[in-house]
């Protein structure tokens, strides 16, 4: 997309005058040799200060406004400003660059009939690989509106209301982080108003849009991040975690991670006072002022081994530990030396995985993964949105709601897997757990499950036990526990497979950075105990995708009736599920498959295929039981007893020699 090209749109005006909005570093290029008339203006949407005067242009309505973003990261962030913005009958969306995972902006249309004045709607690629968008309507409307249907139709997600800051001005929730964020750097965003609940505040001074949502006036920083953030700046003795602006999980996250990369490790230095990423002697990235990494730079990035953080001189602290912050929240395997006082703020878990292994350990592919696995998880939890907007919330006195329960429903036909099922369960940590169990042609007098059972309660743990018809299908006895289930999430596990002690948190957190209906994770790990072998097979993860292992579905009690439930089927329930969610329009998301294993025997599965089925397909085998070390095994579950068998093992190619 050319200056030219934007000139063109510009003709469509008329008499009225048009604005030329840019965001992000690349933007304000295209447009910075546009002849605009006297009236026109161009508006710099990182450096709009939200409730400055002069802010809003006097005319409320303009005839085209233009909005060039170099990332959709950028064009998210542009929500903010983008509400003081005038009226426009005709939009046009730029996006220079889109990540390869993203969707087209294709607008999300808001109900309401909000778009009843709809004209024209064109969307059409870019040689650059972005997108250009344009939006004609009858009558002036909200350009923001417009925006961010488009941004929602790049990143997808659920529908409702997200638990996030929303600045007072607004007058509606966008799902962003504004107070101390990118590029906005400026202390006067230390006081916002934000939303903390259905309760309608009483307090004055505070917009008519803000009433109603429960409102109160939250210090969230204050004016360190606009002088220590930039290069140059004072370096305190120590930063705190909630100094660090915030990462928007929702664009940068670890979709798009790639499991086999190349040999390259980048080094992240600083080269004329400002933090580069280089690999070999090309540059990957340019740290900017503010830290920013975008969905583009991390996808620039995946094919690297692993990232050396060398730390030393930098681009100023905080824009240091935000570019760090984000290359973890991303899933780049990050190394480096011990951390440096002034980047403690990264947090312990963060401070203490960087160091935690070197960039030759990463030449193996599987503890590569889970390095960056655990990276990822520190980073979301630590730095993300949300995160931070409930620990600076509940920090300030604000009741926050717990995170929802999740209901796990677990069906099973075999009395003597109750016990190890429950302990599959009862080791999930990072959330809070409800477990509704069904018996299927027995009670708890079966030998060994009334044990069990009691076992689960006495530990303080959340149980409802119930006892389908012995005749029934098991789509229907999966349909009648979560009838009986409270959560509004609700998780399917399986009574004979392995789960990480961290398998629901991971998924939750999918949940949140996809957006996606239904979460899942890949069945990767196979352990065939009749033949004494684990294969660990080829399978796309973090990304969207049609399928997920049946034993491992996580979704929302809405989706779940608005696709009428599991089909009442005796077996391919799983499959029925994700083809009404696909039908429907829903989006899978598939996650990372090292939190579990499936377990085939010679027989007794309803998915019926034999050995044959993993053997012949692209996979690497190893004798005996070798999970991934995010299993954290334990031995009393382990085939054999054995936790983890050491090197000596012997591997098995993709062929079935030895090696």
């Amino acid at each position: 997309m050319t200056g030219g090209e934007i000139a063109d749109v510009l003709r469509l005006r008329g008499p009225l005058p048009a604005l030329v909005c840019h965001t992000g570093p690349a933007a304000a290029a295209v447009i910075g040799g546009l002849v605009l008339g006297a009236a026109d203006r161009t508006v710099d949407l990182d450096r709009v200060v939200i409730g400055e005067g002069g802010a809003e242009p006097a005319d409320p309505h303009t005839g085209v406004v233009t909005v060039v973003a170099a990332t959709p990261t950028d064009l998210r962030r542009a929500l903010v400003p983008l509400g003081v913005l005038p009226a426009a009958s005709f939009v046009a969306v730029v996006l220079l660059e889109a990540s390869p995972h993203q969707g087209a902006p294709v607008p999300v249309v808001p109900g309401q009939g909000q778009w009843s004045d709809l004209l024209d709607l064109r969307v059409r690629r870019l040689a650059s690989g972005g997108w250009y968008c344009e939006v004609c309507f009858a009558d002036p409307v909200p350009v923001q509106r417009v925006v961010g249907a488009l941004a929602r139709g790049v990143v997808g997600g659920r529908p409702g209301a997200a638990v996030v800051p929303a600045v007072s001005v607004l007058g509606a929730d966008t799902g962003l982080w504004c107070p101390g964020g990118p590029r906005v750097a400026d202390p006067r965003w230390a006081d916002v108003v934000v939303g903390v609940g259905p309760v309608a505040p009483e307090a004055s001074g505070l917009p008519e849009g803000a009433r109603g949502r429960g409102v109160r006036r939250l210090s969230v920083t204050d004016s360190s991040w606009a002088v220590a953030g930039r290069p140059g700046g004072p370096v305190p003795s120590s930063f705190r975690v909630e100094d660090v602006p915030p990462i928007d999980e929702r664009m940068v996250n670890p979709a798009g991670f790639v499991r086999r990369a190349g040999p390259k490790v980048g080094r992240l230095i600083s080269r004329d006072g400002r933090w580069v990423l280089v690999a070999g002697r090309s540059v990957q990235w340019r740290v900017p002022e503010d830290g920013t990494l975008t969905d583009v730079d991390a996808a620039r990035l995946r094919d690297l081994r692993a990232v050396s953080v060398e730390w030393g001189r930098h681009s100023g602290p905080l824009a240091a530990v935000r570019a760090v912050a984000g290359l973890a929240a991303a899933g780049v395997p990050l190394v480096g030396g011990p951390v440096p006082l002034w980047a403690r703020c990264l947090g312990a878990e963060l401070c203490a995985l960087v160091i935690a292994v070197d960039a030759r350990d990463l030449a193996d592919e599987l503890v590569r993964e889970e390095h960056s696995v655990r990276l990822r998880r520190a980073a979301l939890r630590t730095h993300g949105v949300r995160a931070r907007w409930r620990g600076l919330a509940a920090a300030a006195g604000v009741v926050v709601p717990p995170d929802p329960v999740v209901s796990v429903v677990l069906c099973t036909r075999r009395p003597e897997m109750v016990g190890f099922a429950l302990r599959q369960v009862a080791r999930q940590r990072g959330v809070r757990v409800e477990l509704v169990l069904g018996l299927h042609g027995f009670g708890e007098d079966a030998p060994g499950v009334g044990e069990a059972v009691a076992g689960f309660r006495a530990a303080g743990r959340a149980l409802e036990v119930f006892r389908p018809d012995p005749d029934a299908v098991l789509g229907s006895v999966l349909n009648e526990g979560i009838a009986r289930a409270s959560g509004p999430s609700v998780a399917k596990m399986d009574d004979d497979d392995w789960y990480g002690p961290d398998h629901l948190a991971d998924l939750v957190l999918a949940r949140h950075y996809s957006g996606a209906d239904l979460v899942g994770s890949a069945a990767e790990f196979v352990y065939l105990e009749a033949l004494d072998l684990t294969v660990r097979r080829s399978a796309p993860t973090e990304c969207l995708w049609r399928r997920a292992a049946g034993g491992t579905l996580l979704m929302d009690r809405g989706t779940l009736e608005e696709v009428g439930g599991f089909p009442p089927v005796g077996t391919a329930e799983d499959s029925g599920l994700l083809s009404g969610i696909e039908l429907l329009g829903g989006r899978v998301y598939r996650g990372h498959g090292l939190n579990y294993v499936l377990r085939r025997r010679a027989s007794g599965h309803t998915w019926d295929v034999g050995a044959g089925y993993f053997l012949r397909r692209e996979a690497e085998r190893r004798r005996g039981w070798w999970p991934s070390a995010l299993l954290e095994s334990d031995a009393a579950d382990a085939p054999g007893g054995a936790v983890r068998r050491g090197p000596a093992e012997e591997l098995v190619t993709r062929e079935g020699s030895s090696r």
